[in-house]
């Protein structure tokens, strides 16, 4: 009876394992869209089924415990256990992972033998950020990114492997669907339509394109059209942005105390041996509710008083006015995008139309973008093919005024707490009515900047042989910024008849391309050229009327217009890649490009960038025998790439129309120099890209020289030339580092997912070459043996408890009292040693979730700002805090000097000099993803919905309110930016941003 048991109980066993089941699923893609033909089949079996349309299938199945491979073109192969399952749902991976978009043309990564980062656009399109560039800081090795400003609009500084030039543009050079951007829109792409960016770091890499390519390369690809069924994404965002952080300035009482020091300090006087910090506590509460001028009076032990001036009487009523919170406040943003993809084999189409809205969190400031796009790709015949992109920005920045005007509303923190303001008239203060009140300019000015740009592409290609293409595009890069500004008569700078300005700009860039692709078993070979023409012209009119409109219609007649240089320059180039490849063990690459500029003259006008690189897959070897490595790849590279400089025609002399008087005339504008040539960067890089673990953990680590020779640099000429310089090539300087990058899957089971991505870079700048030269600007400078932009300041001592006076380095062991530029040294270094970022990311069924946190180390910030916040009561405005700490009286032991009534200048030194050092929680999101059985219910492809945060909190030293910035004047251009750097001068922080948003596919 057992053994018939048992035997029956064998048999349902069997059985049970051998049923035939019927397994359903969804193949999407990394943004959750269902893939269409994609392959389905039993691993050995020749049982095979596609998805449909919307990446669904049905497969029947004789055994519960088979294997199911995935296919699809432009898809990673995924094998999947079945394991009883009956719904299973799979993810597919881009071969975009495993192949390089360079521009023109591709490479695999087991071929690739140059430095070259790709950055997954899913961690890009959830950011809730205006700018494309602050998406990208922190997630990959190499790239430095930093902000200027958190006003909205603002300009970020983008470095890759440092900046290689003084005066030319550091800014890496962007190309667009094939289109090398001269107008910065890159900033303005819709996130959502981006399908990969590749960083191009090393000579071998961007040598090819030669022209501006010293700064690296960053390669946007936007979607493009596919195969199937319509197929439609909605999403929408909503954020709320605040300030993460206000600063503690003085009390009200705090302040009245220190405008009673103010009084008393006066040397006429001679009262201050009777000045404690006791003593103005007591004297300002006394006053407190007083309102009989005659009663402000301070009596003294030696029988002298004193009767405070009137003025007080305004400040002592009990007034608390939150500056900050005047300025600040909490600003809504909205995003909302639509697309539409599918096509035919014959024609594939891609379409969106994104908007977004956004409120800075500082009063009058506003962002308004419009995109549109359009792709098409077309099949004509079996051998020609064609493809269009076309991108549309608008953008309407409601701007604000620059940091260091006082009509900026950071400047309002240095208001008397103490004091108030009356609407009703003009927001002027009531007692110190001669500070201007920020809220006078958001009130009574406007200031708006337009922005219309185009960035398009047209290509054909055509399939010679099997072997042998010929590609042929064409693009544009098309804007034009109309900005506006009115200050009404209300204002400081309109005051009386109201001042208005008009500056418009009109800049276009055409480029063409045409090249020969060879690809046959281990050779390829791209042979190409290209032509780009660009040109801008800038119109500025500047008038005492209370309208632009009026200002316009008065132009060139009651209005003089203030003429300026336009620019006009064109590039003519050959360009050459050979790859060749062994047993697929060694990779050999050779490149090169001639450009022609017309900014240089005859003798000079070509430039000539060739490199080499080479790669070996150790893990092909037959002596490499490790069951721990998947992958071992040694690669080295060496190569030139060039720069020209940011004006056009500087070989030769050049003139302006001018007025003087009322009289026309002709100004010169530049001397003539005809040696002019090209800047050129040398780079050496090496590197290791690994994997092991059975590619659960992946990486590179690199190390580089770039050696910049003949630097562009503004060389003293005499006066009487009527110029103080000219532009010349004189100095050298490097840039040296480490890059460091790994990912890891730390667990995957369960449904359960955690990946971790970590990088990490250093680099150390050096002008290891001037001529003899230097250049100084503000608190920065240029100067042989230090990194550029390197802090040239007057070191702080202390106080001299003596006098209470401040303490400055004179090269003796007492210090002076005596603040001078010649005591003017390098001191810091605003260029970051050390950046990089982590990130987080698990997935647990239909959850997701992710972090990233970004840090900064060994940088230094002058926070200008305290010049006048943290300077003793200067100018009898406003301090922080800390300031009440200062020095009263002989043998105080304090680190901030006395209040000085009649000190005007701040004498900038290393007093405001703090380490930039930070830890920053840059983004954190969470995802839940709708379950595909709920949503075929409802005739949806995907649905998810998230949640997260941007800039939730910072670890840091520094006592302003973000150490992410750089402000910079704008009307020093290029080399202003180049020099002024790590500068905090009333700049707005980074705002910490909540939000949450909806994705719908169908």
């Amino acid at each position: 009876m057992k053994l018939t048991l048992t035997c029956l109980a064998s048999l349902l066993l069997v059985f049970s394992l051998s049923a035939q089941i019927t397994v359903r699923g969804i193949v999407t893609d990394q943004n959750n869209q269902g893939i269409a033909g994609a392959t389905i089949k039993v691993d050995g079996a020749v049982t095979t089924v596609y998805t449909n349309e919307n990446g669904e299938f049905t497969i029947d199945l004789d055994y519960q415990f088979e294997t199911l491979i995935i296919s699809a073109e432009g898809y990673q192969v995924q094998s999947v256990y079945v394991n009883g399952r009956t719904n299973i749902d799979v993810k597919m991976k881009s071969l975009g992972i495993n192949t390089i978009n360079m521009g023109i043309g591709s490479q695999s990564r087991d071929e690739l033998t140059s430095s070259v980062s790709s950055i997954n656009t899913a961690d890009v399109s959830p950011a809730p950020l205006i700018n494309l560039e602050q998406a990208n800081q922190g997630v990959t090795a190499g790239l430095f990114v930093q902000n200027s400003s958190g006003k909205l609009g603002q300009g970020t500084t983008v470095r890759i492997r440092g900046g290689s030039s003084l005066t030319a543009s550091n800014q890496p050079l962007y190309v667009v669907d094939g289109v090398p951007l001269v107008s910065g829109n890159q900033s303005n792409i819709n996130p959502s339509n981006i399908e990969s960016i590749e960083i191009l770091k090393d000579a071998a890499a961007t040598a090819i394109y030669g022209t501006r390519a010293a700064n690296g390369v960053i390669i946007i690809t936007t979607k493009s059209g596919n195969t199937g069924g319509l197929k439609v994404n909605v999403d929408y965002q909503f954020g709320l942005s605040q300030t993460p952080k206000t600063l503690d300035l003085m009390s009200p009482s705090q302040f009245n105390q220190m405008f009673i020091e103010s009084t008393l300090r006066n040397p006429i006087l001679g009262l201050s041996q009777f000045i404690t910090k006791e003593n103005l506590e007591m004297w300002e509460e006394s006053f407190q509710g007083v309102t009989d001028p005659s009663e402000l009076v301070i009596n003294f032990p030696n029988n002298s008083s004193i009767t405070l001036p009137a003025a007080y009487l305004g400040l002592n009523g009990g007034q608390n006015t939150d500056w900050q919170d005047e300025v600040f406040r909490s600003a809504p943003s909205h995003r909302a995008n639509v697309d539409f993809q599918g096509g035919t084999e014959a024609l594939g189409y891609f379409a969106s139309l994104g908007f977004t809205t956004q409120e800075g969190i500082l009063v009058g400031n506003k962002f308004d973008r419009l995109n549109g796009t359009l792709t098409l790709n077309s099949k004509i015949s079996s051998k020609l093919s064609a493809n269009m992109n076309l991108n549309y920005i608008y953008t309407d920045d409601d701007r604000l005024n620059e940091d260091q005007d006082l009509g900026n509303p950071m400047q309002a923190i240095a208001l008397p707490p103490s004091d108030t303001y009356d609407p009703s008239n003009n927001y002027r203060l009531n007692t110190f009515s001669l500070l201007y009140n920020p809220l006078t300019e958001i009130n009574f000015a406007d200031y708006d900047a337009t922005n219309n740009s185009i960035i398009g592409s047209l290509g054909l290609k055509y399939q010679l042989t099997s072997n042998l293409s010929f590609d042929v595009n064409g693009g544009i890069d098309y804007s034009d910024v109309r900005v506006e500004r009115r200050q009404g008569p209300q204002t400081l700078d309109g005051e009386g008849t109201g001042l208005s300005q008009l500056e418009t700009s009109d800049i276009k860039n055409h480029v063409f391309n045409g090249w020969f692709t060879y690809d046959k078993d281990d050779l390829s070979v791209v042979l190409g050229g290209s032509y780009q023409d660009s040109k801008a012209d800038f119109r500025y009119i500047r008038g005492l009327v209370n309208s632009v409109s009026t200002l316009e219609s008065q132009a060139g007649t009651t209005i003089p217009e203030n003429p300026i240089p336009g620019a006009a320059n064109s590039f003519l180039s050959a360009y050459t890649r050979v790859g060749y490849s062994i047993d697929n063990k060694y990779s050999f690459e050779v490149s090169g490009r001639v450009d022609g500029s017309s900014k240089f003259s005859e003798e000079n006008r070509f430039g000539y960038f060739p490199a080499v690189s080479a790669g070996w897959n150790i893990h092909n070897e037959d002596f490499f025998n490790s069951n721990s490595f998947s992958s071992l790849k040694l690669r080295t590279s060496y190569g030139l790439v060039g720069n020209t400089p940011t004006d056009d025609f500087l070989y030769r002399l050049n003139y302006i129309i001018s007025q003087y008087d009322d009289e026309d005339g002709i100004e010169i504008i530049n001397l003539e120099n005809p040696g002019l040539k090209w800047e050129t960067t040398s780079q050496f890089n090496v590197g290791l890209d690994f994997a092991f673990a059975n590619n659960r953990i992946s990486g590179s680590v690199d190390y580089y020289i770039k050696k910049t020779e003949d630097l562009l640099f503004p060389v003293p000429v005499s006066q009487t030339s009527g110029q103080s310089s000219i532009i010349d090539n004189v100095g050298s300087m490097e840039n040296k580092g480490f890059e460091f990058l790994i990912s890891s899957t730390n667990i995957d089971q369960d449904g359960l997912v955690w990946t971790t991505d970590f990088n990490i870079s250093t680099n150390t700048n050096t002008i290891t070459d001037l001529a003899g030269e230097q250049a100084i600007v503000g608190t920065n400078a240029f100067l042989k043996g230090h990194s550029a932009g390197v802090f040239y300041l007057v070191e702080y001592l202390g106080v001299d408890p003596s006098t209470g006076r401040a303490l400055y380095d004179d090269g003796t062991t007492e210090g002076t009292t005596e603040w001078s530029l010649d005591l003017r040294k390098p001191v810091g270094d605003p260029n970051p040693q050390l950046f990089g970022g982590i990130t987080n990311s698990l997935t647990y069924k239909n959850w997701e979730a992710s972090a990233l946190f970004q840090f900064v180390s060994g940088v230094d910030i002058y926070n200008a700002t305290g010049e006048f916040l943290s300077n003793s009561g200067i100018l009898l405005i406003n301090q922080t805090e800390d300031q009440v700490d200062r020095w009263y009286q002989p043998g105080d032991e304090v680190s901030n000097p006395v209040l000085n009534p009649d000190q005007i200048d701040p004498n900038p030194s290393t007093r405001w000099l703090q380490d930039g050092s930070y830890i920053r929680l840059k983004n954190i999101t969470i995802t839940y993803n709708f379950d595909q059985t709920v949503l075929s219910n409802m005739g949806l492809d995907n649905l998810s919905i998230y949640v997260g945060a941007t800039n939730l909190f910072t670890i840091t030293g520094y006592t302003g309110y973000d150490p992410d910035v750089s402000y910079f004047d704008p009307l020093d251009g290029i080399i202003g930016q180049n020099i002024s750097r790590g500068i905090d001068n009333f700049t707005a922080p980074q705002p910490r941003i909540f939000l949450t948003g909806i994705k719908i596919g169908f």
